[in-house]
């Protein structure tokens, strides 16, 4: 069924009211106190967060008093265990690197800290951001017997919790919105190369990808305007704001709809199938003019290409850290095997690949401005259950800019699952605009 979120009391929207609300640092330090004994009950029960440090939360209350006016001004932000911070560990979900100092902070994380944010704490993520999360680790508020997804879970856990309003997660395959979908949040996955990634851990060049989980999409809008990579440095920054105005002068709409194209979505769960086509059927009849894609078969063929890439990167970059039997998980050591397997000639191929395939892409998407597709091809599956495959990966490989929103809900199952909106590379912001429109239009 359609069952779409309500704003909440620890929404990224309440929150920002909340602090501009308070009139004195000795008010803003007991906003923080209410936020902290939260966050600590919220995470005894779901067990999200890797580091935590109330002194540390409080000390930076001090730092960013002269940032008053700043758009981030105060707001909390939990992030993922793969960017480096300058206080708190940065273990990668690595036995191997538990307590490890960085001494910096990744620059998006800077980017946040100078414009008023708080690094409230970082969030559990699986090891190295691959698959692998030890027992224990995440819980999904919405059923404890079922997964919260790999690689940004603790991040999706902490924002359906409610005891954070936005955190920072990334992407290589699936990381961002398969959690978002199965602990119902939303979930943003930029166009590629959106944020900078100085000081975030590398597994694929080509592939990996900052993004955020969060409880609006009001607060994913504002962090994204805030520390995206938009100064003189960044000259490409302007396809982002030319494509807005491009989009705002729009008038009809045209959305393309990915199902059967894909071949994998005759295993999607019926539920899924049947709430995803309500919402077609709701989406038309609110005058968006919504068709299949036509001539894109041809993405069957990425998930092939994403694994030569993606494992052959993970045996590159990780050599250190496989000599060290007892510390590296199984699902880890199995795809470094994988990608020791492939050659540099097929690895530099299937590099070569991803712009061609991209392109072709390009010229089908041209008859649209979106494209829709089901998050994943079910609910949150069962704690040791194999996921399903979906999409996802397929646009992380394009590059596209996406966004997972909590559109749907099972009471069969009481979990919910997501509906995926993509946009062409560039479009992030017209994607954020759009997704506030469908909410409505499934709405009304």
């Amino acid at each position: 069924m359609i069952k779409l979120p309500s704003e909440a009391a620890s929404g990224y929207r309440s929150i920002e009211r909340g602090i501009a609300n308070l009139r004195s640092a000795a008010e803003l330090r007991e906003f923080y106190a209410r936020m902290i004994a939260r966050f600590t009950e919220l995470d005894a029960r779901y067990m999200f967060a890797e580091s935590f440090d109330p002194a540390y939360v409080y000390a930076q209350l001090d730092e960013i008093a002269p940032l008053k006016d700043r758009e981030l001004f105060g707001m909390p932000f939990g992030v993922k265990d793969v960017f480096n911070t300058r206080v708190l560990p940065t273990a990668m979900g690595s036995e191997i690197w538990k307590g490890f100092q960085a001494g910096n902070n990744a620059r998006v994380v800077d980017e946040i800290a100078d414009r008023g944010g708080v690094v409230f704490a970082k969030t559990t993520t699986a090891e190295f951001a691959v698959h692998y999360i030890q027992a224990g680790r995440t819980v999904n508020p919405h059923d404890a017997r079922h997964i919260t997804g790999t690689s940004s879970a603790g991040s999706a856990v902490a924002v359906a919790c409610g005891a954070l309003p936005v955190c920072l997660g990334t992407q290589t395959a699936g990381s961002i919105v398969r959690p978002a979908s199965f602990c119902g949040v939303f979930g943003f996955k930029p166009s590629f190369g959106a944020f900078d990634r100085t000081g975030t851990l590398k597994t694929t060049d080509t592939l990996d990808t900052i993004g955020l989980l969060g409880s609006d999409i009001y607060g994913l809008r504002k962090t994204f305007l805030a520390a995206f990579q938009k100064d003189p440095q960044y000259p490409i920054a302007r396809n982002y704001f030319d494509r807005h105005k491009q989009f705002r002068a729009k008038r009809d709409l045209r959305v393309g709809i990915v199902t059967d194209q894909f071949a994998s979505y005759d295993d999607y769960e019926k539920y899924v199938k049947d709430d995803f086509d309500a919402a077609v059927r709701k989406i038309s009849a609110a005058g968006v003019s919504a068709a299949p894609i036509a001539g894109v078969q041809f993405i069957n063929d990425i998930h092939a290409l994403h694994q030569r890439i993606y494992c052959k990167a993970l045996s590159y970059y990780f050599q250190q850290e496989i000599k060290h039997e007892s510390g590296v998980s199984a699902v880890m050591k199995d795809m470094i095997a994988l990608g020791a397997e492939v050659s540099t000639h097929q690895y530099v191929e299937a590099l070569h690949m991803q712009p061609e395939y991209r392109a072709r892409f390009d010229a089908a998407f041209g008859d649209y401005d979106f494209l829709i597709t089901p998050s994943t091809a079910s609910a949150a599956p069962r704690l040791g259950e194999q996921e399903k495959v979906d999409t996802c990966l397929i646009w992380t490989f394009l590059g596209y800019p996406v966004i997972s929103i909590p559109a749907f809900w099972s009471d069969e199952l009481g979990l919910p699952y997501g509906l995926q909106v993509v946009a062409p590379k560039f479009c992030d912001l017209p994607l954020l605009d759009f997704s506030e429109q469908l909410l409505e239009r499934l709405r009304g």
